[in-house]
């Protein structure tokens, strides 16, 4: 993983809807200026590093969702072979 920011940033762990939670607090606060100047490098990196650890976790639910399917096309194929010579 590429990590922009050090391990010990509230950006390390955390659930999914954690993570968007934050980004979305700290897009606000840029939206509406609210960053003093001397936060907003280290804002600006914990939020890349949230987008960057979502996606991470998008791609890994989504694999997992294609194997899951997978599967039970594996399975669903196999009954009807398995119904179809039992006639």
């Amino acid at each position: 993983m590429t990590e922009i920011v050090p391990e010990n940033t509230p950006v390390q762990g955390g659930t999914y809807e954690q993570k968007v939670r934050e980004l979305d607090s700290i897009l606000r606060k840029l939206d509406e200026s609210e960053i003093p100047i001397d936060e907003l490098g280290e804002k600006v990196k914990i939020g890349a590093q949230l987008i960057i650890e979502l996606q991470q976790q998008l791609k890994s639910v989504e694999t997992e969702v294609q194997d899951a399917f997978k599967v039970l096309d594996e399975s669903f194929d196999k009954n009807i072979s398995n119904q179809n010579d039992n006639q």
